[in-house]
């Protein structure tokens, strides 16, 4: 029946309507649904598409940007490399020339190698930078300090309180313990109390005095006072892996997410120095324990065959009591060879558990021979007899090492045991590293390495290294992460961390003579070559830096023998050495081959150095001049005690006979002249403004016009305010006026740290012959070779920042000084 029902007629019309807009209603509900869906995926594939972006930024920047491998040679002059260049002499130089560009690299002012590689780094000129000379000074008590970093002390825990709350608090746990533990005995409450407060009582007693004998209420830690953000931060943070290899001005190290650095200038030795060589003899010196450049001169008296003596160690920043050095004991013996004509000789490293504390060297990784001596097999070539070789090639100064002649009726041998290990050396030998544990407590140590070479055994001259920072247990970060410097030792063997690892100190004061220096010198350069070495094998870093800093050390002692009129020159040492120098650029050479050889061609290689060199052939006594110029007023005759390096890195005294009240000028650091001005120096005596220029303008006139009497020349070549070389400087921290010298001349060792010596001018005849610390950076510039073209007359260092910054497709800046090169 229903089956047979049909609509009225209206309501079959209304119901026909009614469905067909439901049916045109679901259609536009669908469209507009497939619209909205359609919006919203491409809005979401938008976002995802800008969060992709963000997140692989960093990445596509690595992507597209070359790789670029930088070798720093620290000093390489730019005159000698052109000489050497056109001669034929540098073909890797040469070949990279011509495939780019060389040009002359400008220094900062001054040229010094800590400023210049600042400048580098940040692109930013000393003023910004704040490293502006190897010295500073504090304004307050005209005091000079390190420049490149600075010591602070850090609170151990509570400090002085931490022995006052922890004893207290674990006697306290304990007295609770022992309570709860006896309540439940049969103890009377008499008992339960005694044995409660008795055990609390002794063991907080003892506490309170284990914490303050042995924990340190603080600790020292150091700054590096560096300003501005370096390449190597910006690169990592876009995600750009990166290398940097014992580069200045990078300790303590900076923390990169994305790479590794081994610091370099700027790490102290063991004693917190910047290179302390210990000398060892049975002669009678005239010369003090401290030396000027900061060595210890140490007499040996023999007990029979036996004498003792010390290793001079870390100074003591932990406690306030005695001592004040933690030094190590040494012992030394002449022997004998045995009855069968061998030597009487103890494993090199004697195994550590046959001597000093228990347990504990066993912790650091002892290396057999990662760098033996000569007596031990060492591979050497003998082509000119007195260094040894690397890249298969000469060493600087010659072919192979020094061997020392035979002589079989010569018995004599010297051991030399300290720290638990031994070692037996004969004549002219080094030994091989020795681990050396200073022990401030049972609980407290301090690691470092030294090597040992005999001189002479009779009389006797024994020469020991600084002592350096163990790569594996170094008492501060040298690395970053930190255990690269570990990682660094465990593959090609212990290895120098010191800042300055060539010691020019030994050489200078004559305490080894030049074929040792360029013994260690090679020794020095291969293992860094061995750290290149591994990066060229992997290349797993965009962006590669490494400093070499055997170009400026060679230098600084070896340009005696270039000129016959040096107060230094040596004829017959000069027929010996007159071409080390040639051999160190030749090293350079070589290096630059090496990596050339394995690069690509899509890599991009800077081959830079940080200033050029100049004769030294007279030291330039500023702080005499002040006194003879009526700027600076004594209180007596004078200073007349030699300053050393010990002074300013053991806080001596400084200044002794200096009239404040009536002294307008004093000179520090290597050519700053710093005027005493009221509201800024502690005992200020010229007024800012007028005074204070008409003050400046003077000196600066005065000592532009100084000639030398001698020779008609001048000493100085342009004074400089610090305005016209620096930008965005602390005018309470940089000198007043910077002095440029000209060539022949320097600031004398003295007036860098303060010192009045008697004459205004003296003949250097130090083997420390040439440099380039306080001369004129337009007649001291280094050298800027490059792979790729760039269309410059000349560069400044500065501009290495950003133009690799571009390279990287890495936002430069706004606030640097360089410009990008093109």
């Amino acid at each position: 029946m229903l089956r047979n029902f049909k609509w009225p007629q209206n309501i079959q019309s209304t119901r026909k309507r009614l469905s067909v807009i439901s049916v045109s209603s679901v259609v536009n509900t669908r469209r507009r649904h497939d619209l909205l869906f359609g919006n919203c995926y491409i809005v979401l594939n938008f976002i995802l598409c800008v969060l992709c972006a963000f997140a692989v930024s960093g990445n596509l920047h690595a992507e597209e940007s070359p790789k670029i491998v930088v070798l720093a040679f620290d000093g390489a002059d730019m005159n000698l490399t052109k000489q050497w260049i056109d001669e034929g002499h540098l073909p890797n130089l040469d070949k990279l020339q011509k495939m780019g560009c060389f040009k002359p690299l400008v220094p900062p002012y001054p040229p010094q190698t800590p400023v210049s590689w600042a400048s580098f780094a940040t692109g930013k000129n000393p003023g910004k930078t704040t490293i502006f000379d190897f010295l500073k000074r504090d304004p307050k008590t005209y005091m000079p300090d390190f420049a490149m970093n600075s010591v602070s002390q850090h609170q151990v825990l509570w400090g002085k309180w931490t022995s006052v709350i922890i004893a207290p608090s674990i006697g306290v746990i304990l007295f609770l313990i022992i309570f709860f533990s006896l309540f439940f005995t049969q103890c009377t409450r008499m008992t339960l109390l005694a044995s409660s407060i008795g055990s609390a009582v002794a063991v907080c007693g003892g506490l309170l005095f284990l914490i303050d004998r042995y924990l340190p209420q603080e600790k020292p830690i150091v700054i590096n006072n560096r300003q501005g953000k370096t390449i190597w931060e910006l690169s990592t943070e876009h995600g750009i892996k990166t290398r940097v290899i014992r580069f200045p001005n990078t300790f303590p190290p900076d923390h990169i997410e994305d790479g590794e650095i081994l610091s370099g200038l700027g790490v102290p030795d063991i004693r917190g120095t910047m290179g302390t060589f210990s000398y060892y003899t049975t002669e009678h010196t005239a010369q003090s324990e401290n030396t000027e450049m900061g060595g210890k001169v140490i007499q040996i008296t023999w007990s029979g065959n036996k004498a003792e003596t010390i290793i001079y160690g870390p100074r003591n920043k932990l406690y306030k009591r005695p001592p004040n050095e933690i030094n190590l004991p040494l012992a030394l013996e002449i022997v004998h060879k045995d009855s069968d004509g061998q030597n009487e000789i103890t494993p090199p490293l004697s195994p550590p558990s046959q001597g000093g504390d228990e347990g504990e060297v066993e912790d650091a990784t002892v290396h057999p021979h990662p760098n033996p001596p000569p007596s031990m097999g060492r591979e050497s070539d003998t082509l000119s007899g007195h260094i040894l070789p690397a890249l298969g090639g000469r060493g600087i100064g010659g072919g192979g090492i020094q061997l020392v002649p035979e002589n079989n009726k010569d018995t004599r041998l010297l051991k030399i045991e300290t720290s638990g290990q031994t070692q037996v050396l004969k004549e002219g030998e080094w030994s091989d590293w020795l681990i050396l544990k200073f022990s401030f407590n049972p609980f407290v140590k301090m690691y470092g390495i030294a090597r040992f070479h005999v001189i002479s055994i009779e009389p006797l001259k024994l020469y020991l290294s600084p002592v350096n920072f163990h790569p594996e247990r170094p008492p501060l970060p040298i690395s970053y992460p930190d255990n690269y410097s570990k990682d660094i030792a465990r593959k090609i063997g212990l290895y120098k961390t010191l800042g300055w690892a060539i010691d020019t100190w030994a050489l200078n004061e004559e305490r080894i003579d030049e074929s040792l220096f360029l013994d260690d010198t090679n020794f020095t350069v291969n293992k860094e070559i061995e750290m290149l070495k591994e990066f060229l094998e992997k290349q797993d870093a965009q962006l590669y830096i490494q400093l070499f800093e055997f170009t400026d050390r060679i230098q600084h002692m070896f340009w005696r023998f270039r000129e016959e009129d040096h107060p230094a020159y040596d004829r017959e040492k000069a027929e010996k050495y007159k071409d080390v120098i040639f051999d160190c650029y030749k090293k350079m050479d070589e290096i630059v081959g090496m990596v050339i050889e394995k690069l690509d061609g899509k890599t991009a290689l800077f081959v830079c150095s940080d200033h050029g060199f100049n004769s030294f052939k007279k030291a330039v006594n500023y702080n005499t001049w002040l006194v003879k110029n009526k700027y600076m007023t004594l209180t007596n005759e004078g200073d007349t005690k030699e300053k050393t390096l010990e002074d300013l890195f053991g806080r001596g005294q400084f200044w002794p006979n200096v009239d404040w009240d009536n002294t307008k000028a004093y000179a520090l650091g290597l050519g700053d002249i710093y005027i005493n001005l009221q509201g800024r120096e502690a005992y200020g005596a010229v007024r800012p403004g007028r005074q204070y220029e008409k003050l400046r303008d003077e000196i600066k006139e005065k000592l532009e016009a100084w000639v030398d009497a001698e020779n008609g020349q001048k000493p100085v070549r342009r004074v400089y305010k610090r305005e016209e070389v620096y930008k965005g400087f602390d005018p309470n921290l940089v000198p007043d006026l910077i002095i440029a010298n000209n060539n022949g001349y320097r600031v004398s060792w003295q007036t860098s740290l303060g010192g009045i010596p008697k004459d205004l001018l003296e003949d250097n005849k130090k083997n420390w012959s040439a440099d380039h610390c306080s001369l004129d950076p337009e007649i001291t510039k280094g050298i800027f070779l490059s792979n790729m073209k760039f269309d410059v007359d000349e560069a400044n260092i500065m501009d290495i920042f950003p133009t690799i910054l571009q390279l990287l497709n890495i936002p430069v800046p706004d606030d640097i000084d360089g410009r990008v090169l093109k």
